[in-house]
């Protein structure tokens, strides 16, 4: 399975690195992301978290029409090892000590990416405990056309939502309103940004 490398340096936003550990460099400043290059609205693979002590290892999926963009939300970190003290591997061995991983064959193996209905299923199994999530959760069934009740969702959302995420959510409802095609239409938008934003369109 083909993947893709995704470096977010701190401060200078996104840009591509290389398909492998030989070009992906810069681990003491940035975060790397390893994902299928087959996605359509979720990324998923492995990600690498830059901190001062080391490196933190999630096993990733992100969708992309977050309004929030790229986040590590719906990650979790890779069981068997989540953590690597700085000064611990070289990068090269970072690299291929995470993509020898469960998680990362997993992700990375031949069956096919995780879809969007896959994703809302993983979502109902245990991420809809913050008001974010639920936004998200009521975007995705948007996209699939899977809106009864949504409406409500979005009506009772705001009280409790983050600030940051009560303009999203009054922006999708009232596009709801004006019709299923023209929500998500809006979702669409916010999908082709964010991958301008990862400098993937």
């Amino acid at each position: 399975m083909q993947y893709l490398v995704l470096v977010g340096a701190r401060g200078s936003g996104y840009g591509r690195g290389g398909k492998d550990h030989q070009r992906v460099a810069g681990l003491g400043s940035s975060s790397i992301y390893f994902f299928r290059g087959d996605y359509e609205y979720i990324l998923q693979g492995v990600a690498l978290e830059y901190v001062p002590r080391g490196l933190y290892i999630w096993d990733f999926k992100s969708p992309l029409f977050d309004f929030y963009g790229l986040s590590l939300s719906y990650s979790s970190r890779l069981p068997e090892r989540g953590f690597i003290a700085k000064g611990e591997m070289t990068e090269a061995e970072i690299v291929d000590n995470v993509m020898s991983s469960p998680a990362a064959q997993a992700n990375f193996g031949s069956g096919s990416p995780m879809s969007l209905s896959e994703f809302v299923q993983f979502l109902e199994a245990g991420y809809l405990r913050s008001s974010h999530a639920r936004l998200i959760h009521a975007a995705a069934q948007v996209l699939l056309g899977e809106s009864d009740g949504v409406d409500e969702l979005l009506a009772a959302l705001p009280p409790v939502l983050h600030p940051i995420d009560i303009e999203p959510c009054r922006e999708l409802r009232p596009s709801l309103a004006k019709g299923q095609d023209v929500a998500q239409a809006l979702l669409e938008q916010i999908r082709h940004a964010n991958l301008k934003r990862l400098a993937l369109a």
